[in-house]
């Protein structure tokens, strides 16, 4: 019963794509059922490929099982069973193929969202704060809250040991508190940059105070009065243009 239930979750589910030589193999174990009633075994796959071994075999077996293409019953030989096959895959191309291109730009554009450019963030020592400036498209996988969201463009290299480099643009997520150890963008006398965040006692005078600290080992934590730092926002996302 619970095979049945997942077969027909399998047909009305949207199949992931597969590689040429998915296709090839799916093919192929296809074309022998066809022809001959039964699926081919192991060593029929393996020769008509030329593959070095049975590990081969298995392995595009399973990641065709795994993307809902086939069936596999176990402890049986020829057990394999074509869920969906490699014509409709084929099918599935073409339909994209003929698909208007206006229609796929509407869907394209239903698939991401605009966030306020709010212009430049220093990864550096502070700069002038940002003002509103443009709009940004983003994937709406990135963005927690969009009502609360807006981007920035980085300027500097302070973070880079973070993966975040000059001319990034980072998604922030709009709010006046934060955890240890969180990248935030904070503004201290009207400038703005982007840090980790430590509230603890400074290593010298033991008061606690606000650390932003760089994510670059040549550059060294800024230190500040926790009356004197307002937090904009903290780091969910980033975008890199190439």
């Amino acid at each position: 019963m619970t095979n049945e239930l997942n077969r027909q979750s399998n047909k009305h589910r949207t199949l992931p794509p597969l590689t040429e030589k998915e296709k090839a193999v799916l093919a192929f174990v296809e074309d022998h059922v066809a022809e001959k009633g039964f699926a081919p075994s192991y060593q029929e796959i393996k020769d008509h490929f030329g593959f070095a071994s049975f590990n081969s075999v298995q392995n595009y077996l399973k990641q065709l099982m795994n993307k809902g293409y086939i069936e596999i019953a176990s402890n049986q030989k020829r057990a394999i069973q074509i869920l969906h096959s490699s014509k409709a895959v084929q099918e599935s191309v073409q339909k994209l193929v003929q698909t208007p291109r206006e229609e796929l730009l509407l869907k394209g554009r239903e698939e991401v969202l605009s966030l306020p450019l709010m212009g430049k963030v220093a990864a550096g020592r502070p700069i002038e704060a940002y003002t509103h400036d443009e709009q940004v498209d983003v994937p709406p996988s990135l963005i927690r809250n969009p009502n609360k969201t807006f981007a920035l463009q980085v300027s500097g290299q302070s973070m880079i040991d973070d993966g975040i480099h000059d001319g990034d643009i980072i998604l922030v997520q709009k709010q006046a508190t934060a955890s240890n150890g969180e990248i935030v963008v904070a503004t201290v006398d009207n400038e703005s940059t982007v840090k980790r965040f430590f509230l603890r006692p400074h290593p010298e005078n033991k008061e606690k105070m606000v650390e932003l600290r760089p994510a670059n080992s040549t550059m060294q934590s800024m230190w500040f009065d926790p009356n004197t730092v307002q937090i904009q926002g903290i780091l969910v996302g980033l975008i890199r243009k190439f």
